[in-house]
């Protein structure tokens, strides 16, 4: 259904700091759970889960948080990102402008 971050109970840790956990909601009794994700999962189907959440009802939303569990949203895109493909800096070289060798 969507994504979270974990809780922690980290005093000095940034408020996003959790890891990025998968929002389960059972199809047959409607229970909401949330789950790891595993190391040899597909990073692009979650992101496709990801941008998919978006666009739930705000009724499904406000059942999350009945729950106490914080889906995350658009303005979380970035950490999403970061979680599933990590933080990538462009470094620019010399070499860049003179083309292969």
């Amino acid at each position: 259904m969507g994504l979270t971050l974990k809780k922690t109970n980290k005093k000095y840790g940034p408020a996003q700091c959790g890891e990025l956990m998968l929002i389960h909601v059972c199809t047959g009794c409607g229970r909401i759970s949330i789950n790891r994700i595993a190391a040899d999962d597909d990073a692009s189907r979650i992101l496709d889960l990801f941008q998919s959440s978006l666009k739930l009802a705000p009724a499904m939303i406000a059942s999350f948080c009945q729950d106490g569990i914080r889906a995350l949203r658009a303005a979380d895109k970035k950490i999403v990102h970061s979680r599933l493909f990590g933080n990538f800096i462009s470094i620019k070289t010399r070499y860049d402008s003179l083309g292969e060798m």
